[in-house]
């Protein structure tokens, strides 16, 4: 089979796509930049990677990035697909898709598309355009005084950088609830010196939930999925640390409605927040693998496969309506991650015994999978773990 370079496998994103696309039987070749610190190339140690290899930066050398890739591409008996996994790498192969399809398949939306869903400045005013569900948002008037926002907004609101990803940031810090005008003007002070176009939103209550898609290059579904977020690391709002995969057709239907409009190809994850009692609104779109892609796959939904098939041509029916066709239901969890969750949690648990034993008990119960950890996968889950250990140590001292 036709052998996937795999783009920045530093991110624990990358394991599933490693992973589900060498059980697939496809040869799976890693690439991580070339100032990546040692040890830090978790798909480097995966039993699924048949070749490892350091590359430029996509950022900071855009032009040797291409080159490198093309390099790769030219020593191989078969036509590469290059699955890109870190933003900076699918914007510059965005940028040069015509340069990149002479030697290597890919499925990539438009550089237009991506950047708009990449700013939420822009995103949020489309999105309700096209008809879907947006929270009530609102930006610093000119002329108008941090002072002047603070006092006519509702609380708690939700500040936002539109482009806190491309800044480098950690989800946490691309966001900060506030419920006071006094914590409003110090936060949306500090965001505003990364961001001069900040969005203030409504926060809205209930769960987070996820609408995953690969889209072909007719931008119709090969793959879809949807999952709910059940715990986040930090609780205040972070990256989902405890999920399970869920049958939402409702937003799958937006969630696509949307994706079509912007004539997307390849994965993307639209994210969504509310309730089915409240109604749900949208938060963002995620133009690449998000950070609790394992799901996917560890409910029998092979989501990287279906973005190599797409990248090599292949093509849906139109889109009519949504039907799971996993295992609805499976829980997963980031153990280290769900751990540091659990004093949190357990302080706004209205029955902390319950929610104590239903959390230790699920520690236990061999049917909930976990993001990184597998047995079969032995060396790139330790790698993990001591990356992770050392991140957690710096937390709790």
């Amino acid at each position: 089979m036709n052998p996937a370079i795999v783009t920045d496998v530093r991110y624990r994103m990358s394991l599933p796509v490693i992973r589900s696309l060498g059980k697939s039987g496809i040869p799976v070749i890693c690439t991580e930049r070339s100032v990546c610190k040692p040890g830090a190339a978790l798909g480097f140690y995966s039993a699924h990677s048949s070749k490892n290899i350091f590359i430029s930066d996509a950022t900071a050398s855009p032009s040797a990035f291409l080159a490198d890739l093309k390099n790769i591409a030219d020593g191989l008996d078969l036509r590469p697909v290059i699955i890109p996994v870190g933003i900076s790498s699918l914007l510059e192969l965005c940028r040069v898709s015509e340069k990149v399809s002479e030697f290597a398949d890919v499925a990539l939306p438009p550089l237009d598309s991506i950047e708009l869903a990449n700013d939420k400045s822009r995103l949020i005013p489309y999105a309700e355009g096209v008809g879907i569900p947006v929270p009530e948002t609102t930006f610093l008037k000119d002329g108008e005084t941090v002072g002047s926002l603070a006092s006519r907004i509702a609380y708690p609101a939700v500040i936002k950088l539109p482009r806190g990803e491309m800044l480098g940031l950690s989800p946490d810090d691309r966001y900060k609830i506030v419920k006071t005008q006094d914590e409003f003007i110090t936060h949306f002070t500090r965001l505003s010196a990364l961001d001069d176009n900040i969005l203030v939103q409504q926060y809205i209550l209930g769960d987070g939930y996820g609408v995953s898609a690969v889209f072909d290059k007719n931008s119709e579904p090969l793959e879809i999925f949807c999952h709910h977020r059940l715990r986040e690391y930090p609780a205040s709002g972070g990256p989902s640390c405890f999920c399970e995969s869920a049958d939402i057709p409702e937003l799958a239907d937006y969630a696509i409605k949307l994706l079509k409009s912007l004539k997307w190809t390849g994965v993307a994850m639209v994210e969504f927040k509310g309730s089915p009692e409240t109604g749900f609104y949208l938060m963002e779109i995620n133009p690449r693998f998000w950070g609790s892609s394992a799901l996917a796959p560890n409910s029998g939904c092979n989501i990287s496969l279906a973005l190599y098939e797409a990248s090599r041509g292949k093509t849906a029916s139109p889109y009519t309506s949504f039907s799971a066709k996993y295992n609805v239901g499976h829980k997963m969890r980031f153990l280290l991650q769900d751990l540091l969750s659990f004093p949190a949690y357990f302080k706004k648990s209205k029955s902390k015994l319950k929610f104590t034993f239903s959390f230790f008990a699920g520690l236990l119960n061999p049917k909930i999978s976990d993001g990184v950890l597998d047995i079969r996968d032995i060396k790139s889950s330790l790698a993990y773990l001591r990356q992770a250990l050392k991140k957690t140590d710096s937390i709790v001292r």
